[in-house]
């Protein structure tokens, strides 16, 4: 019988800390030697947040806690306690072995090839977003469908990252075994925002949220689910759908019902080709309800295109913009909000509907605010004494004076991935000083950008209108003024040059507030005017051209006049 051993086999690709190629090491050596590497590291953005949730959710059962920021930031400090870290993994040794015969990693055991003439038999690939899955359009995902004449095989560290991987982010949809349609994994289509450490011990303490493990399990220590009582799950009348028990099952949750089948290869190497694969658990989403999510990595916010919704929703990319535009939604109250004018029973009455921020940003900047107040300097390794001094560094160990935020996540339409994306923005030491002032100063700079962005929108569609109305011969239809609209790159022009000034602009928020903050207004007007410019080539210069330039270019003036005014005190 095939073994492997999440824990002690090399499968978590990860960076070290003193440079390098990346290396595979197994589950015990990424928790226990965790300030040796740099960060977990794989080529897909969906796997390496996958391996983190799974190496964050066995720290929070072996330390049981954290209890709060204050203990966090003391493991930040003086490390883990390792004993503890140790006698979890080997009392939960054998459920991580991702090819025990009856209570396998994350695993149905019974769902086997040849369960019910192989009517659930597929293609590893099954579960890989860009690599096979059903889930995905054919441009992102050229190898093609799961099963048909594919009989390519991976090892079992690509089969285990892959697990993983869809068990986070498996995407709703037609399955046909077990039910008709099968729920999507709890995250799968929601931006996922992680604190980066300067190695993967601070990354761990940074996104280590305060927890209480009374009455959570993650799947390791449930008991091993079967054929039987998944189909039971969906032949009943009612709705069985399971609510989340914690953090950890939430971290771990068995979105798919998977079997991996082990062969050997010609020279005696383990191989994965075939699985088994059907729904998993049905999960049910209270989100809709309370407004609240229990994953800690899950911004809310309100529904812009639903002014009558009373709660927020959960965050997700973006397939027109960058995350950057939304970054307050990473920031406290009452950084997103907005007003909804209720219906029924409280019709009339006005609620304010606000966002709240990740759990594990908010906890990140109270670890390093704890750090900067009490915590003595701690010694280092002889690994991080030698990367400080390459680094140019002093020798010491303090807290991280800024928190890298990384946002990982898939983006969907119609129930279809068509690209994955990690993203990464430093939120510097303002935030983590005061994280108020700082949250009142990136709105206000980022509510600038949209005001413009919506005036230079204002004027490009009254550009367009006074083109086609020829001096006014004409009174043109709107579609052909959004066609000639959609033609003109003036607002995509403007966004896509303000990214890298924005990353700069929060750099800059430490040692210069006040020359960052003029610095982004004069680049706002700047690039508005020079957006304006493309609009302008785009129609032309004939006379009717040149008559709705002069006609529109004044709405811009207008929206432009406050950062002109202010910038002249």
């Amino acid at each position: 019988m095939a073994t492997y051993s999440l824990l002690d086999e090399a499968w978590i690709p990860v960076r070290p800390t003193l440079g390098g190629p990346v290396q595979l090491v197994g589950l015990r050596e990424v928790l226990l030697r965790a300030r040796e590497y740099e960060r977990i590291d794989d080529p897909s953005p969906l796997v390496t947040v996958a391996l983190y949730r799974l190496c964050l959710a066995a720290l929070h059962r072996a330390l049981r806690g954290p209890k709060d920021a204050n203990q966090a930031a003391e493991w930040y400090g003086n490390g883990f306690p390792q004993e503890a870290i140790e006698q979890y993994l080997n009392t939960h040794a054998e459920r991580f072995d991702l090819f025990h015969p009856t209570q396998p990693f994350m695993q149905v055991p019974d769902l086997t090839l040849e369960l019910e003439g192989g009517k659930y038999l597929s293609h590893w690939s099954r579960l890989g977003t860009e690599v096979g899955s059903a889930n995905t359009t054919p441009l992102f995902n050229r190898a093609g469908r799961p099963g048909g004449e594919r009989s390519d095989a991976i090892s079992p560290a690509e089969a285990a990252r892959r697990l993983l991987e869809h068990q986070t982010f498996a995407l709703g949809g037609l399955i046909k075994r077990f039910t008709t349609s099968a729920k999507a994994a709890p995250v799968a289509t929601l931006a996922l925002t992680m604190p980066q450490g300067r190695n993967l011990h601070e990354t761990f303490c940074l996104n280590l949220v305060a927890y209480d493990p009374a009455s959570d399990a993650p799947a390791w220590e449930q008991p091993v689910r079967t054929v039987a009582q998944l189909k039971a799950l969906y032949d009943s009348k009612d709705d069985l759908s399971e609510v989340v028990r914690g953090l950890t099952d939430h971290y771990s949750w068995l979105s798919r019902a998977v079997r991996l089948h082990p062969e050997p290869d010609e020279s005696g190497q383990t191989l994965v080709r075939f699985i088994g694969f059907a729904a998993g658990v049905p999960y049910q989403n209270t989100l809709d309800d309370t407004g609240k999510t229990v994953d800690p990595m899950v911004a809310t916010v309100p529904m812009r295109s639903d002014p009558k919704r009373t709660t927020p929703i959960p965050q997700k990319l973006r397939r027109e913009q960058l995350f950057w535009r939304d970054v307050t939604a990473l920031l406290p109250e009452p950084q997103d909000a907005q007003r909804v004018v209720e219906t029924g029973k409280a019709a009339g009455k006005v609620s304010l509907v606000k966002g709240v921020p990740p759990r594990a940003v908010t906890h990140a900047s109270e670890v390093l605010r704890e750090l900067s107040q009490s915590q003595p300097k701690a010694e280092l390794t002889r690994a991080e004494k030698i990367a400080a001094m390459r680094a140019g560094n002093a020798p010491t160990r303090s807290y991280q004076p800024a928190i890298p935020v990384n946002i990982y996540g898939q983006i969907t339409d119609q129930g279809k991935a068509f690209a994955f994306r990690q993203e990464r923005y430093t939120l510097p030491h303002a935030y983590v000083a005061d994280p108020q002032v700082f949250t009142n100063e990136v709105s206000k700079a980022l509510e600038e950008g949209k005001n413009i962005g919506s005036g230079l929108r204002q004027a490009v569609r009254k550009l367009a209108y006074e083109t086609l109305a020829r001096g006014g011969e004409r009174e043109p239809h709107k579609d052909d003024v959004s066609k000639l609209v959609d033609q003109l790159p003036a607002e995509a022009n403007f966004w896509a040059r303000l990214e890298t000034p924005f990353r700069q602009y929060l750099r800059e928020l430490d040692s210069a507030p006040d020359h960052a903050r003029a610095q982004w207004q004069r680049t706002l007007t700047r690039t508005a005017w020079d957006s304006w410019a493309l609009a302008c080539q785009g129609v032309g210069e004939g006379a009717a051209a040149l008559r709705a330039q002069s006609i529109a270019k004044g709405i811009l003036v207008s929206i432009l006049k406050p950062l002109k005014q202010e910038e002249s005190k």
